[in-house]
C-alpha cells in the first residue's frame, strides 16, 4: 500500500501538478496531447502495455489541463492501480474464478 500511495501521488503531483502547467507555456491548448504521449512513454519499461496506457494518459492529461486539478487523476490512478493490486493478490492467494 505504501508503494501504491507514493506511486500514485508522486506521479500525479509531479506529472500533472508540476510538469503539465509548465508544458502549457510552450504547447498551449495542445499540451494534453504532448503530455499524454510523454506520460505513456514514461511507462515504456512496460513496453507491452504502452499502447494500452496511451488512451488513459491522453484522457487524464486532457482532464487535468481543462480542470486545472489533479484530483480526477488521483482517483483514476487509485481505481486503475488499486484494482490491479487486488487482482494480483487474489491470484497469489489462489482466489481467482
Amino acid at each position: 500500500l505504501g508503494t501504491l500511495f507514493f506511486n500514485i501521488y508522486g506521479e500525479e503531483f509531479w506529472w500533472r501538478g508540476y510538469i503539465l502547467p509548465r508544458q502549457e507555456l510552450k504547447f498551449g491548448k495542445w499540451t494534453w496531447l504532448v503530455h499524454g504521449v510523454l506520460w505513456a512513454s514514461f511507462h515504456s519499461f512496460w513496453w507491452w502495455d504502452v499502447l494500452a496506457i496511451l488512451p488513459g494518459a491522453l484522457v487524464m492529461s486532457f482532464v487535468a489541463q481543462r480542470t486545472r486539478n489533479t484530483t480526477p487523476g488521483i482517483i483514476w490512478h487509485w481505481i486503475n492501480n488499486g484494482l490491479t493490486v487486488i487482482v494480483l493478490l487474489l491470484g497469489i492467494l489462489g482466489l481467482t474464478m
